[in-house]
């Protein structure tokens, strides 16, 4: 938490775009705030439905909890989503650091669609899909493995899959990524290699498992 405030607070004050490293310490630090939370949530959601097939005492607390938690990735990630829209896009030059800006605007959005069904969720499904295909646009000229543009795929693909429950657009959007990054493996950065490896794993796992559905 000392990581994300701290960067938050250098954001506000910066004139200028987040450099590299900075850039990675506000993605990682909220990251794991979200990741930690998310995770506790799908656990709290096993549990009610447990507690609620016994029809137990614990129903309230376990309701409780779920509803903390989901009020935290909340507004974690409306904080999160505002930082992206009033200081870091405008600052931003390079395509590279705009698209990393919109995919992880795109995937915080996604979060919140993920929790909420009233009205207000249309509007976060169709601003995550907005900047996914936006960012999606701009990598058009990246190679296959860059990392940036092959976890864009990965979220985008999982997006469509998840929240637009649209399983061939996933698949598609994880073979053309898979496709691409196998043409150009030979070329990729060594400071690279581990994050592209990691995350086209991860596409091809993806991919497998929707296509037996």
């Amino acid at each position: 938490r000392f990581a994300a405030k701290y960067i938050e607070d250098l954001i506000k004050k910066k004139k200028e775009d987040l450099t590299k490293d900075e850039k990675n310490i506000f993605y990682n630090s909220n990251k794991y705030i979200i990741n930690s939370k998310r995770c506790a949530l799908r656990t709290t959601n096993i549990l009610k439905e447990k507690e609620e097939r016994h029809s137990t005492q614990y129903i309230p607390i376990v309701t409780n909890y779920k509803n903390i938690l989901e009020s935290e990735i909340i507004d974690l990630s409306k904080n999160i989503i505002n930082i992206i829209n009033t200081y870091l896009l405008k600052k931003t030059l390079s395509d590279e650091s705009k698209v990393f800006y919109l995919k992880m605007k795109a995937d915080y959005c996604r979060y919140i669609c993920e929790i909420i069904n009233t009205n207000e969720n249309q509007t976060y499904v169709e601003e995550s899909e907005k900047c996914y295909k936006e960012a999606s646009d701009l990598v058009q000229n990246f190679p296959w493995t860059n990392p940036i543009r092959l976890g864009l795929s990965l979220n985008y693909s999982v997006f469509y899959y998840e929240i637009k429950k649209n399983v061939n657009q996933a698949i598609k959007i994880g073979k053309e990524a898979i496709k691409g990054a196998k043409k150009q493996f030979d070329k990729i950065k060594e400071e690279e290699d581990k994050d592209a490896s990691f995350t086209l794993q991860t596409l091809k796992e993806n991919v497998l498992i929707w296509e037996k559905e």
